[in-house]
């Protein structure tokens, strides 16, 4: 969908428009080197400048467009709030140096580290009691943010404030739940479904809406009725990651409040259900196009090519059928000739449902 445009903007109306009323208030016509000609189209500038400002203005005042405070601002008519940053949490174990003759306290706040830049702490006191060596404990990041998330088991283990009779703390899970701050485009889509939220008769759309307040990494949300009574939610979080049973959770409280479900509704909130695909394919390389052999390999095979691109577009929402011609297009935009593909070929992907990947055979032919 083009720009709406609130006034028109042509520089050469404009100059015909200034020249023509000065000349008519002059009573005489302004040659190209006459001065005050020079100085009218000197102006021409700041004219489509500020009729450009009214147009971003005016713009600024609609969903599609608001960005940045101005999409706050809209946010409020809907009582919709940007959703702020999230913190990342994991388990960790707390081990101590020996067994001790009275309890040991780790307290809350007590900070570990992965790497000296980012830090967590312990999100509540441990207590180990006598006789014993060990205990477990939640750490929650200190700030908010992604990249406290993916910290494999025992990569936090940097004790920063040192407890007597503690020998290590070392997590025993994969931090995550972190989130930056809203997007625009997600604060965007949730303000747009705002409306839906005012009923509380079990539409789909205010059971979306509700979802996705639970996290800002919630991507898309699957509601369903397989039978009467029976509502089943399946959310898909950003680049294709199945949820944690914490954001489960966080769904389930958010679309059960009393005065969001109906009596009457059984709402079961699940991750999808997972159907893998796998590639395997042979691809050729025009020898008119030699030259750019090594381009068009990494264009299809590299960190971000077509490959890569195509899972992320296949996991990316859910109910997406495994297409193998988009599979076959972005092969042809990254330059390849000719493409035989022998799996995956197109499958329906239900709601509720969603594509991953398996074992990706990719083979070069060469050169025809």
């Amino acid at each position: 969908m083009s720009n709406i445009n609130f006034v028109t903007v042509d520089s050469q109306s404009i100059q015909n428009q200034l020249i023509t009323d000065f000349e008519a208030a002059l009573g005489e016509t302004l040659y190209p080197a006459d001065e005050r000609r020079l100085f009218l189209l000197q102006m021409i500038p700041v004219i489509v400048g500020l009729k450009n400002d009214i147009n971003e203005t005016g713009r600024s005042n609609l969903l599609r467009y608001a960005t940045g405070d101005k999409l706050d601002e809209m946010g409020e008519f809907y009582s919709t709030q940007r959703l702020p940053a999230t913190k990342a949490k994991a388990t960790v174990k707390v081990t101590l140096s020996a067994a001790q003759g009275a309890n040991v306290i780790v307290p809350e706040g007590t900070r570990v580290t992965p790497d000296g830049q980012l830090y967590f702490a312990v999100s509540s006191s441990l207590i180990i009691p006598t006789g014993t060596i060990q205990g477990e404990a939640v750490i929650e990041a200190t700030e908010g943010g992604k990249e406290h998330n993916g910290f494999a088991p025992g990569q936090i283990k940097t004790i920063v404030d040192p407890i007597p009779y503690v020998a290590n703390i070392i997590n025993t899970s994969t931090s995550s739940g972190g989130a930056d701050v809203e997007d625009d485009n997600s604060y965007r889509e949730r303000i747009r479904l705002a409306p839906e939220s005012y009923s509380v008769a079990g539409p789909e759309g205010a059971y979306v809406y509700w979802a996705k307040t639970a996290s800002v990494n919630i991507d898309d949300v699957s509601v369903t009725s397989p039978s009467p009574g029976v509502v089943k939610i399946a959310i898909l979080m950003q680049n294709g990651e199945i949820p944690s049973p914490e954001v489960i959770s966080a769904v389930e409280a958010a679309v059960n409040s009393k005065d969001r479900r109906p009596l009457t509704d059984n709402v079961q909130v699940l991750a999808p259900e997972e159907v893998a695909y796998n590639i395997n394919l042979t691809y050729y390389i025009s020898r008119e196009r030699q030259t750019e052999e090594t381009v068009i390999r990494d264009a299809i095979e590299g960190s971000n090519g077509a490959i890569v691109q195509y899972h992320k577009w296949q996991s990316g929402k859910l109910g997406r059928e495994i297409n193998p011609d988009y599979l076959r297009q972005l092969m042809l935009n990254g330059g390849a000739y000719r493409i035989d593909i022998t799996s995956p070929a197109w499958t329906e992907v239900q709601a509720g449902e969603v594509a991953t990947q398996g074992i990706a055979t990719i083979n070069y032919g060469g050169l025809v």
